[in-house]
């Protein structure tokens, strides 16, 4: 992320007020229920005071039934007035956060790669699910009682005030203690609460990486070490936990202590103004009823006011992702491909860093090209700069200088969605989903029939392997494919990109990872997939290479020799050692 500077509280809470503000007609109609149910509490104390005034005393002893009957009216009638109140802020909370997720969401996804390149996915979870929790809560529950209590503050002070002007003014000396305090703690809530879901996204972060490669922890015994790394993080959050819990538990009872204190020392002044005769004792009541009323509120206020200032810390994050801007650039406006794709693509003096590592140059005046149906393939040592070159092939990221172009157009000028769909990529350790298998092999299109799926999977040697399944297509295969062999995946992706179609296809270091027999198997599903296809071969293994119209040697960025195998094991240089490396190596293993 980058370093901007914090926005302020009230530019955060107008954010938040701002979510809400398309459910306007259904938050009036909450604020009526609302203001019915606080109206109501706010009758009883002068109901009380009539009722023990004077003749209506009299009254009321010898026929309580009136005023019990009309009590118990305002009380059922408060009550559907709550439950009017709660449930419209509540849905109104759920829309809100439902409609930020999914725009956080989509904000994530369309990020450009070197976005992820920067930030751990665990801790985007967190953003999505705890962070915009802490939004749900303060667009329904705090708004609800803060709306709530302020009018139950505000009437109940003006009511109080036509009782006695006199003790109202008594009562309300504690009002600046409570702002004064209220605006310092609130500063330390909202900043302790940032630090518990920084310190709760990095504990996501760990817990995501472990948990997805758990038989890589058990494999390396480090159960113990990553349950002490990931016990320290949380541990963190519990330090910052406990002094947000301080400020908060501090705001609440100090709030508690001074109203209440301030309803004793009214009590003890109105009783000398009853004996004075200044006061009846029905205005006392009703005043001292009043002041309950204030005085819980301001404490419900005060705690509300602490879990406020806690979410803020959590919107200050959310708020962090959807007020940047560095959106992938897929411009429906821009160029077309002109059907059918040729799946052309050209290098031309190609210069390219990181975003991450701007000072470490990976590609140095790279330049090639690969005509419709040519395989060209890129060998080279680790770090020499191939999988750069296919991920600048999918626009991922755009040259420093130099262009990469398909099909005569600038990748910077081109419909970027348009260039992807016309392009597969078979991985070394290919992306499968927590799906079926048939969910999987349709993101290669969506609308693929079972007589489709089956044709894929027969050429990418997996059908029969699929036919032996209890649920075949529909089989749960776990997250990343987990329940698959390597072998098995790589074909499955095979026949992913067979059922794409695409005009332009990428091999990154497709058989590496496999042993001879899957290999071998995989190869020939490979052969099928590559008829007729412009193809860019990322290759170590010498048997993928040596069908290729042009081979690429990289070395540092750059390409240090080019031409067919043919040519290039009869020359001295970086790829001869290559390939006597791998000769050797296979007669060893034989």
């Amino acid at each position: 992320m980058t370093n901007s500077p914090k926005p302020s509280k009230r530019t955060l809470t107008a954010k938040v007020l701002s979510l809400a503000r398309p459910h306007l007609a259904k938050l009036l109609l909450g604020t009526l229920f609302l203001g019915g149910g606080a109206g109501i509490n706010l009758l009883f104390p002068e109901l009380l005071r009539r009722a023990l005034n004077g003749a209506e005393f009299d009254r009321l002893l010898q026929d309580p039934w009136p005023l019990v009957t009309t009590l118990a009216v305002l009380v059922v009638a408060q009550g559907i007035c709550f439950y009017g109140r709660s449930f419209i802020f509540m849905v109104v909370g759920q829309a809100v956060v439902a409609k930020l997720r999914r725009d956080l969401y989509e904000n994530i996804l369309l990020r450009e790669i070197s976005f992820f390149d920067h930030n751990r996915s665990g801790d985007l979870v967190s953003r999505l699910s705890s962070d915009t929790t802490l939004v749900q809560n303060a667009v329904s529950v705090n708004l609800s009682v803060i709306l709530r209590y302020t009018l139950q503050v505000l009437v109940g002070v003006v009511l109080m005030a036509l009782i006695s002007i006199r003790l109202t003014i008594a009562i309300l000396v504690a009002l600046p203690i409570l702002i004064i305090l209220s605006a310092f703690l609130g500063k330390k809530l909202r900043k302790a609460s940032r630090k518990v879901q920084d310190e709760l996204g990095q504990a996501n972060v760990i817990a995501q990486e472990t948990i997805s490669a758990a038989r890589t922890v058990k494999a390396f015994a480090r159960e113990g070490q990553d349950i002490e790394r990931y016990g320290m993080i949380i541990n963190h959050s519990l330090q910052h936990g406990v002094v947000r819990s301080r400020a908060s538990a501090l705001l609440q009872s100090v709030a508690s202590v001074l109203m209440n204190l301030s309803i004793v020392f009214i009590m003890l002044y109105g009783i000398h103004l009853l004996n004075t005769g200044q006061l009846s004792s029905g205005d006392l009541t009703g005043f001292m009823l009043y002041g309950v009323i204030v005085a819980i509120s301001f404490a419900f206020l005060s705690g509300t006011y602490a879990e406020f200032s806690q979410a803020l810390g959590g919107v200050e994050r959310v708020f962090e992702l959807l007020d940047s801007s560095q959106h992938e650039v897929v411009d429906q406006t821009k160029r077309t491909l002109t059907l059918p794709v040729s799946g052309e693509l050209e290098f031309s003096a190609v210069k390219f860093a990181y975003p991450n590592r701007p000072e470490q140059l990976v590609l140095d005046q790279v330049s090639f090209s690969v005509r419709k149906g040519q395989r060209i393939a890129l060998v080279g040592p680790s770090g020499a700069g191939k999988s750069t070159i296919a991920q600048l092939a999918l626009g991922f990221y755009h040259p420093l200088s130099g262009s990469v172009s398909f099909d005569g157009i600038d990748l910077r000028a081109i419909n970027l969605h348009e260039l992807r769909r016309s392009v597969a990529i078979v991985a070394q350790e290919p992306e499968l989903f927590s799906m079926s298998i048939a969910e999987n092999l349709r993101l290669g299109r969506e609308k693929a029939t079972l007589e489709e799926l089956r044709k894929v999977s027969k050429q990418a040697n997996i059908l029969e392997f699929i036919d032996e399944l209890a649920n075949g297509f529909d089989t749960q295969i776990g997250e990343r494919g987990v329940t698959l062999s390597g072998g098995q995946r790589q074909r499955l992706a095979i026949a992913r990109a067979l059922l794409k179609d695409p005009a332009f296809l990428i091999l990154d270091e497709a058989t590496s990872a496999l042993d001879s027999e899957n290999e071998a198997l995989v190869q020939a599903a490979l052969n099928e997939l590559m008829k007729d296809r412009t193809t860019l071969v990322i290759a170590h293994r010498l048997s993928t290479v040596k069908s290729a119209n042009l081979v690429l040697v990289l070395e540092h960025g750059r390409v240090v020799q080019r031409g067919t195998h043919t040519e290039l094991s009869s020359q001295p240089g970086l790829y001869k050692q290559l390939v006597e490396r791998q000769e050797l190596g296979a007669l060893r293993a034989a």
